[in-house]
């Protein structure tokens, strides 16, 4: 078997590997950059000052300080929460035996800045991963390529579970959300968080992304 964890994947190894194809245009993707929510005049106050904190300050802040600053006081609004059936795990570590298309096994492992899963202590099935990156560090890693085999790990881990991974990933003030069903992924737009409708639309998709943890975690019930 072999070993590799997940910061060292890129990309175009992960699609070669394992036989995962990009699309360009995906139904479910689209659904998912639909998405509208309404947000309260509270939340709107709350994203306008994260918004105007990061415009002043993402070519500054370092990788723990976009975390702690804008990312976690973001998914704080959404709240990936409900005792006892899900939560929010952070600098989580995890790994899956994954087949390649020769058949051969790989043991995938690796920590991921933050997981959406069931279990109260121990992560179980995960939904949602999120992995940030300074802008500095862009031309030397592949935050597409260690985020997608992270997900492919988790798709592998949920065993006979056939819903969709949903993935985030950030490069500085830039967002990118990932798509992976069964052996096929794509990727949206870029949005950029300083600016008011593409934070908006960051935060519906994020939404998006926990009712329908909900719709699965209630349905299992």
């Amino acid at each position: 078997m072999v070993v590799k964890s997940f910061e060292k994947w890129k990309t175009q190894e992960v699609e070669d590997t394992f036989g995962i194809q990009f699309l360009e245009e995906y139904l479910k993707m689209d659904k998912w950059l639909e998405s509208d929510i309404f947000i309260t005049d509270l939340e709107a106050i709350r994203l306008e000052i994260l918004r105007k904190k990061l415009k002043l300050n993402a070519d500054f802040w370092g990788e723990e300080d976009i975390k702690a600053f804008f990312i976690f006081q973001i998914i704080d609004i959404i709240d990936f929460y409900e005792f006892g059936k899900y939560r929010t795990f952070t600098e989580a570590t995890f790994e899956a035996e994954v087949k390649d298309i020769h058949h051969n096994s790989w043991s995938l492992r690796g920590r991921v800045e933050m997981i959406v899963a069931t279990g109260k202590q121990v992560l179980q099935t995960p939904f949602f991963f999120l992995n940030e990156y300074k802008p500095q560090i862009k031309a030397v890693s592949d935050p597409k390529g260690q985020l997608l085999i992270a997900m492919l790990a988790a798709q592998t881990k949920n065993k006979d579970t056939n819903f969709p991974i949903y993935g985030m990933y950030n490069i500085g003030q830039n967002f990118f959300f990932i798509l992976l069903e069964e052996k096929k992924y794509t990727i949206s737009k870029q949005f950029d968080a300083t600016e008011k409708q593409d934070l908006e639309k960051i935060v519906s998709m994020l939404q998006f992304v926990k009712n329908h943890i909900e719709n699965i975690v209630n349905s299992s019930i």
